[in-house]
């Protein structure tokens, strides 16, 4: 017999080291390979040179530090909807996705997930406890609590930047607001937690995140996702487009995955919507 979906939808492998805010799409997508992916050839160059746009190095010292005159941008809603299109790599396979995603702010985040011909393969619901994957292909059932996810990984992942990620703000609020540095177009706000470095990289003109610029020195791993494409949206600005880079590596070498999300029709309301997620009897709890 001939399947009806063309992309298998697998279980969920927590195999990356540097998707904690992007936990939900990247899971997502790495279990929908085809074959199995190749590590990138030349790991030296992969990790001295992950990101075509790496900015240079800006040392941190009093006279480079900045005052921010502008606080970061927030959009400010209670309820969000979007249609998006999703192209993701990973050196070997090249997969196209749709997703419907709803967002009630600070609460829930809802997403369904469809390969290019119109069936809803997966829905993933992330509350303020736990995110949860419901298969339909395979029948299953995954949740995972953000304590789980943080013990593994050992930085604290939580709902705020997942929902951070999605909309474009920065995921860690808190920085100090007089050591700020800046280039030709940028103010750059570096934080550090743990093993990991975070870059945000806001523009001069209105503080909005342009770019995310994350480095896991304990790792090496590296993530990019730069936000354009900015529309109106109430009193703020949403970006339509978002590119991700992603280098990690692993026992089996040094890997790279490319996500690029195209958001359409994206509204906000003070209406409710509705978040549906519920796990069928039958269904397999992994």
């Amino acid at each position: 017999m001939i399947s009806r979906y063309p992309y298998t939808f697998k279980g969920a492998r927590l195999e990356l080291n540097l998707i904690l805010i992007l936990v939900f799409f990247l899971l997502f997508c790495s279990s929908c390979r085809k074959k199995q992916i190749q590590p990138i050839k030349d790991n030296t160059q992969a990790i001295q040179n992950p990101l075509p746009t790496k900015e240079e190095n800006i040392q941190e010292s009093k006279e480079n530090f900045f005052l921010l005159p502008q606080k970061p941008v927030s959009l400010n809603f209670k309820y969000l909807s979007s249609n998006s299109k999703i192209d993701f790599t990973d050196g070997t396979n090249e997969e196209k996705f749709k997703a419907t995603m709803r967002i009630r702010k600070d609460s829930l985040i809802w997403l369904s997930l469809q390969a290019s011909v119109g069936v809803e393969g997966m829905r993933i619901l992330i509350d303020k406890d736990s995110i949860r994957f419901l298969n339909y292909q395979t029948k299953t059932y995954q949740s995972f609590s953000f304590e789980q996810l943080s013990e593994q990984y050992g930085i604290a992942l939580n709902y705020n930047l997942c929902q951070a990620i999605l909309i474009g703000e920065m995921p860690i609020k808190e920085f100090d607001e007089k050591k700020v540095l800046k280039d030709t177009s940028h103010y750059i706000i570096r934080q550090r937690i743990k093993f990991l470095q975070v870059d945000n990289y806001l523009r001069l003109q209105d503080s909005q995140l342009e770019k995310l610029w994350i480095s896991d020195t304990e790792r090496g791993s590296q993530l990019q996702i730069l936000y354009s494409d900015f529309q109106p949206l109430a009193e703020g600005l949403f970006s339509d487009k978002n590119q991700i880079t992603l280098n990690y590596r692993n026992a089996q070498g040094v890997f790279q995955l490319k996500l690029n999300i195209n958001h359409k029709k994206t509204k906000i309301s003070n209406t409710p919507l509705d978040f549906p997620f519920n796990v069928p009897k039958k269904y397999n709890r992994l």
